[in-house]
């Protein structure tokens, strides 16, 4: 019940869940808090509906473990991340990927302004309405931005061709992100958080298939 990358159904259409952050929210799991939302949704089945429907439910586990009702005004700071992926329509053209956080109390942010309301969508593949390709990452992201956003002029950069790339290219992309951050700490001078071996899934409108990578 602590899986970090899973799937869900919801009203025919298929999701990939990864999650990072808060290990537990109100005594549960965040897998089995999204299983449990995954059972009660309640909605039109669209993409923004079900997103609205993680979202609120998350929060509202965040606010009965804090025993709060405005999160902005939590002393505590927790923080949950998640990704979730699918198709609009079942479409294999239209794949959408947003990244989210929630969490509690008020939190700076770069460019000078707060989270009050106790969400923040980091990233999203639609831009100016239209569905653009990319990646992102959440949890110990500063060892894979340290690698693709570097700006050592001698060494070609290591993004921004996400459209050329197959669905095996894509695949082994992730696992060389995951693999530099499981090794970069194993001769870092800190305690080791991340290991191997490596869950890998890709998705399609038909179907969500997981392996373990060693």
């Amino acid at each position: 019940m602590t899986r970090k990358l899973f799937n869900l159904k919801i009203q025919g259409n298929i999701y990939a869940i990864c999650i990072a952050g808060a290990a537990l929210l109100n005594h549960k799991t965040i897998y089995s808090i999204f299983k449990t939302l995954e059972k009660n949704y309640q909605g039109t089945g669209t993409y923004d509906t079900v997103i609205r429907h993680f979202i609120d439910g998350l929060k509202a586990e965040l606010r009965k473990q804090l025993n709060i009702e405005d999160l902005a005004t939590a002393t505590t700071i927790m923080n949950l991340e998640f990704i979730v992926s699918g198709y609009v329509d079942q479409d294999v053209s239209k794949p959408r990927i947003e990244s989210w956080l929630v969490l509690s109390g008020t939190v700076q942010i770069e460019g000078g302004g707060q989270l009050t309301k106790g969400e923040f969508c980091k990233w999203t593949n639609i831009v100016n309405g239209q569905h653009t390709f990319g990646g992102c990452w959440i949890g110990r992201a500063e060892f894979i931005s340290h690698l693709v956003t570097h700006t050592n002029p001698q060494m070609p950069p290591i993004q921004g061709q996400y459209e050329l790339l197959s669905l095996t290219d894509a695949v082994d992309y992730t696992k060389f992100l995951v693999d530099f951050t499981c090794d970069y700490q194993r001769f870092a001078a800190m305690v080791p958080d991340c290991g191997k071996p490596i869950i890998s899934a890709t998705l399609t409108p038909e179907q969500y298939d997981e392996q373990i990578i060693k």
